[in-house]
């Protein structure tokens, strides 16, 4: 019997779309950090995917029970970051978040008790998440945003009137975000010493903020060019007192997605929790090509300072020259605590985020990570070249000359039935997958016209009720 020939590449399969969109030669200033061409020595051990493909058999260890080669490279790992555990994850931070603050509370007993969390209200949607699965009550941090839209960093001194005013109830945890999507930080020296003067466990969602710790290892080594750099980034919160660390390294390094790490440093939380957590939320069938992937990453950039200077030293030069432009500007934070200057917050005099993302797409084949009426977002990683840079500061460049102001048109509008009306979800836009209107809140008109501002602008609000 002839076996039929079968067709497995058709234009409507997935893997056709991935590889059309790969071949267009569109320039990737987004995730994942490795922009789809990593360091040849990450690719020479990353060659075989399917060949890797393992399962747990003899002498492939055990994610969840490592006791061999897996324990030794997460040892490993520990060691470069300098914490008392950490833990690979395969399925992003969101597993991170989620295992995080049920340790917390865990930790805590919240099951025999009302239980609170302090989150700062900039979270991600994996936060909220966690909340309801374990019933806990939050307290929010309110951050406010500057008028680009962009979050502001946690006022310490607002968690430490919370505190004061909640010193009865049982927090068992807080949370903050820093850096931001956007790169803004937030003083976790200071926050994690106030909280933990309550003995309450800090959780820091670095998700963004990966490569912080290699930065800092770059400029510690290369320290005659500090000042060549002219940038002054933040320490990773790892660092600065914060019990638990969750850190996507597909966002910022060259690796997998869905691959990220939790760094556990604390006393005030139990170790047996919070592997019991990761066990719940870590699938039972872990990648061994994302846990290769990790190990590969971390091994490289343990290695690689002389290539991270390289890249800040490119990343310097870019934003000195679009610093040139009339109407066209990089944001740079302003809070005092250092900024990521890997991230690219570029906004217009004369053009919204979402026209200037939409210009750069069809114009310049240039394809950035998020748009907002505000501000577009590039992301910028290890893995960007001289020329990337300068491919989109041509860009930039071009569009400040030649575009005069374009006032982005859309007919879509949002139906007045959801004025006044209590959230029955979180209302979000994705990315970054920060709550607009949280689920429980009344949609009044401030918060109905901000979701009527993105729809308009072609922005898709995710958690509105059909």
């Amino acid at each position: 019997m002839v076996q039929e020939k079968i067709q497995i590449m058709n234009k409507n399969f997935l893997a056709y779309k991935l590889k059309e969109y790969v071949s267009s030669g569109i320039l990737p200033m987004h995730m994942p950090g490795h922009k789809r061409r990593v360091p040849k020595e990450i690719e020479d051990m990353m060659t075989d995917i399917y060949g890797m493909d393992l399962t747990e058999v003899e002498g492939t260890d055990n994610l969840h029970d490592a006791t061999g080669i897996i324990k030794d490279s997460m040892e490993f790992t520990k060691n470069i970051y300098k914490t008392n555990k950490t833990y690979y994850l395969i399925n992003g931070s969101s597993c991170g978040i989620l295992a995080s603050i049920r340790a917390c509370a865990c930790t805590g007993d919240y099951k025999n008790k009302k239980s609170y969390i302090i989150v700062a209200d900039n979270a991600h949607f994996s936060v909220y998440n966690a909340v309801e699965l374990l019933d806990l009550i939050p307290i929010y941090v309110n951050i406010g945003y500057n008028d680009l839209g962009i979050a502001k960093e946690c006022d310490a001194k607002s968690v430490k009137a919370l505190l004061e005013a909640n010193k009865e109830k049982n927090i068992v945890a807080a949370l903050f975000t820093s850096p931001t999507y956007e790169g803004v930080v937030s003083d976790i020296q200071v926050i994690a010493k106030t909280l933990h003067e309550y003995n309450i466990p800090v959780i820091v969602d670095e998700a963004h903020g990966a490569h912080l710790t290699y930065i800092e290892k770059t400029t510690e080594k290369y320290a005659d060019l500090i000042n060549a750099y002219d940038m002054e980034f933040p320490s990773s919160a790892v660092s600065l007192g914060a019990d638990i660390v969750v850190q996507s390294l597909h966002k910022t390094l060259p690796s997998l997605t869905q691959t990220a790490l939790c760094h556990l440093k604390s006393k005030l939380i139990d170790e047996k929790c919070l592997e019991e957590s990761l066990h719940i939320f870590e699938t039972s069938s872990p990648s061994y090509v994302f846990m290769s992937g990790i190990d590969a990453c971390i091994r490289y950039m343990s290695e690689s300072y002389a290539y991270v200077s390289q890249y800040l030293k490119s990343l310097k030069g870019f934003r000195e020259k679009v610093s040139s432009c009339k109407s066209i500007h990089l944001w740079e934070g302003n809070t005092g605590l250092g900024y990521d200057f890997t991230k690219l917050v570029i906004y217009s005099d004369n053009i919204d985020g979402v026209t200037l993302a939409n210009i750069l797409r069809e114009s310049y084949n240039i394809e950035t990570e998020m748009s907002r009426p505000g501000f577009v977002l590039a992301y910028s990683t290890v893995c960007d070249s001289e020329d990337d840079f300068d491919r989109l500061y041509k860009a930039l460049v071009d569009i400040d000359k030649n575009f005069v102001y374009i006032e982005h048109e859309s007919t879509s509008n949002l139906d007045e039935k959801y004025l006044n009306k209590i959230a029955k979800k979180n209302i979000y836009i994705y990315p970054p997958g920060v709550p607009v209107i949280k689920k429980g809140d009344i949609i009044d008109r401030a918060g109905f016209e901000l979701l009527q501002e993105y729809i308009k602008r072609g922005k898709r609000v995710y958690g509105l009720d059909p």
